[in-house]
């Protein structure tokens, strides 16, 4: 089997994706396993050998399923915290067992409980909580807590297209919340009462911070301070914005991209430091140079943070390089599934995870598409060692333009891989990616990384020479941030849009795989490209989008049959209310956008416009605000600013609030035209 680990692959991810859309019960699984595993043992070697593989691909696929199982209906101990969930008030005590999401509006804890206090008496419980306090504090890693609250189980907005809060605190090992207003609500008891090594660890993390904050307290302290540590909280919302507009939210979230340039930079320094005539002659350098980047990446994932995504990105990189170091590169794609395996069987629910998914998709669209692409550039010619002054030159320049084409066929390679994904989950298309990432990633990765591993190494040195270090750092951070600054103003910067289908999903790749082969024959120079891939190029692909395309012929028209009905849709917005109304003929009108009393929540964004966008909704004839309260109000800014919105109905009622001023401004700015109905006003025909 020339890629072995691709089809086990694809028997796991079926069992996970089996077990999270059908209840099964571990013990005829566990059953089946035990018997898929006996065949293994019973059929290889032996004349039936030909079970081995149909008997691994099951084995694996129960496996996934068993693995998967144990989050999403894990065993609840019966003094579980859970139980407590309620109405009434209680007080706890448990050990602050994550590092603290601190941001300027909110901190979020995650405590490991280990009692509640009832009626002067400790009770014994377990289980994790997660606690928001509407305020920043200076919260660690190990503090013991005591704390009052009333505990709730996580719950959704039951809206299409929502996002599923609930299973993702399951999969957290997360099943009851607390809100704490402010410090009269909670109180630290002692401090580093948890893992030794650990608190070590955050100590030095927290080293870091205040030295990083010492010597560049603006902006671009805080974008250094996420490349080292996988910190974006303290990053302020409009900067976030930006970058987000611009597609180059990924360079300050460190993924695969981070931990590869920190390898090959610790590759770099060990060839640099070991490159000696002795060591050289008697050991094989460029192997132990490989050890030493596999030790810098796991260091600096724990001083990242070790969050799961930055672990998921380490196992990626580490498998690569172990690969190498085993003289086993020559096929990468078995290496990616390879990397992609270990960490499903570790953490099964990681392929539901967003940065699981655009890594691997990045990685494997950049090994299928930038080797075709590359090899449509024309070759440089050898030195001709020619006597003219000219000739050094334009080889330099050509090898110069070469450089950058192939950095733009990489970007080019990962935005097209990673595009659908991008708008089925953030619904938002940067028409100017390539351009900033051209800008952008050479200053935030290829210079600001290896300095931010330098800053690493200088902190526990001296404080004078990590200041150094860390104002060098500024300025590439600083030159990003201008390139992000003006980018981003441009009009044009990004686009909202509809969710996509599935089958229009699967159309796109099938596109990109077929203008991958025809990429093969354009470069092939006159050879006659493989029968197989012809095959797939003439047949098959075309088949399979036909039949995609009229899968979404399909789905469109019967929502086409519900343009003739007048639906109302009540949308699940927590607190307030949302009423979608569909008139005959198409029209629509949006009354009310529900809202929060807590402005780190913003209703609009993360809940009426998924529905919306789900819906494949992106123009509303009428927006109508009943009353300017902030339950009703809060959630209709977003809908104004980012929807094509024609009017605003309102019944006269004013506010001085800073919310009803916005939407007012809004309106303005957005040229919607403004009404105000009362019991005076004319009928109005809307359909």
């Amino acid at each position: 089997m020339p890629r072995p680990f691709l089809p086990l692959l694809i028997a796991l991810i079926a069992g996970i994706a089996f077990s999270s859309n059908f209840a099964l019960q571990d013990f005829p699984v566990q059953i089946g396993l035990v018997g898929g595993l006996l065949l293994i043992l019973l059929s290889r070697g032996r004349k039936w050998d030909r079970l081995y593989y149909p008997s691994l691909f099951i084995s694996l696929f129960l496996l996934g399923i068993l693995d998967m199982n144990l989050y999403l209906h894990p065993h609840i101990a019966g003094n579980h915290i859970r139980h407590f969930a309620g109405d009434e008030k209680i007080h706890a005590e448990g050990m602050i067992c994550e590092n603290p999401q601190v941001s300027p509006e909110k901190t979020e804890l995650v405590v490991s409980a280990f009692r509640i206090i009832r009626n002067g008496q400790y009770v014994p419980v377990s289980g994790r909580v997660l606690l928001k306090i509407r305020e920043p504090y200076p919260l660690h890693y190990g503090d013991f807590i005591r704390f009052h609250t009333r505990l709730r189980a996580p719950h959704n907005f039951n809206n299409p297209g929502g996002f599923d809060y609930e299973r993702y605190l399951l999969f957290r090992g997360i099943l009851v919340r607390g809100n704490i207003n402010d410090a009269s609500g909670f109180i630290v008891l002692r401090r580093e009462r948890g893992n030794p090594v650990r608190t070590r660890l955050e100590h030095f993390r927290d080293w870091i911070r205040e030295t990083i904050m010492q010597a560049a307290p603006g902006t671009e302290g805080r974008i250094i301070q996420a490349l080292i540590l996988g910190d974006q909280k303290e990053i302020p919302r409009e900067v976030m914005e930006k970058f987000n507009r611009t597609g180059t939210t990924h360079i300050i979230a460190i993924s695969g991209f981070h931990v590869g340039i920190v390898a090959v930079f610790a590759l770099f320094l060990a060839r640099l430091c070991l490159k000696t005539e002795y060591l050289l002659l008697r050991w094989n350098m460029a192997k132990i140079s490989m050890l030493f980047a596999i030790l810098v990446v796991i260091i600096y994932t724990f001083i990242a943070g070790a969050g799961i995504s930055v672990v998921r990105a380490s196992i990626m990189v580490t498998t690569f390089m172990c690969a190498i170091l085993l003289n086993r590169e020559g096929d990468l794609y078995n290496t990616l599934a390879l990397a992609a395996f270990f960490i499903l069987i570790i953490t099964p629910y990681s392929l539901f995870d967003v940065s699981f998914q655009l890594s691997f998709i990045a990685v494997a669209s950049l090994l299928f598409l930038t080797p075709k692409l590359v090899a449509l550039l024309p070759p440089i010619p050898p030195d001709g060692h020619s006597n003219s002054l000219k000739e050094p030159f334009l080889r330099h320049i050509k090898k110069a333009v070469r450089g950058v084409a192939i950095f733009f066929f990489v970007s080019l390679s990962a935005t097209l891989g990673t595009l659908p994904l991008i708008l089925l989950y953030y619904n938002r298309l940067s028409l100017i990616t390539l351009a900033a990432n051209l800008l952008v990633v050479p200053l935030l990765g290829v210079l600001t990384i290896p300095l931010c591993l330098l800053i690493i190494l200088a902190v526990p040195i001296s404080a004078a020479l990590a200041a150094f270090i860390i104002r060098i750092a500024e300025l590439p951070v600083g030159l990003a941030l201008f390139f992000i600054d003006r980018l981003a103003a441009l009009s044009f910067a990004a686009v909202f849009v509809p969710t996509p289908t599935l089958p229009e999903i699967v159309a796109f790749y099938l596109l990109l795989i077929s203008a991958g082969f025809f990429l093969d024959r354009l470069s092939a120079r006159g050879e006659k490209a493989p029968s197989r891939k012809m095959f797939l190029l003439g047949k098959v692909l075309p088949a399979l989008l036909i039949f995609f395309f009229i899968s979404d012929g399909i789905h469109f028209y019967r929502q086409g049959l519900q343009r003739g009905r007048l639906t109302l849709t009540a949308v699940d917005v927590g607190q307030g209310s949302a009423v979608l109304i569909r008139f005959p003929g198409g029209k629509r009108m949006l009354v009310d956008g529900g809202g929060f009393y807590d402005d780190t929540f913003d209703v609009g964004k993360y809940v009426l416009a998924p529905y919306l966008w789900h819906e494949r909704i992106t123009r509303i004839d009428t927006v109508v605000l009943t009353h300017p309260d902030r339950d009703h109000l809060q959630g209709l800014l977003f809908i104004l600013e980012n929807f094509h919105v024609r009017e605003a109905w309102i019944n006269g009622e004013t506010s001085d609030t800073e919310l009803y001023l916005s939407f007012l401004r809004i309106i303005r700015e957005k040229g919607i035209v403004l009404r105000t109905l009362s019991s005076r006003t004319p009928e109005t025909e809307i359909s």
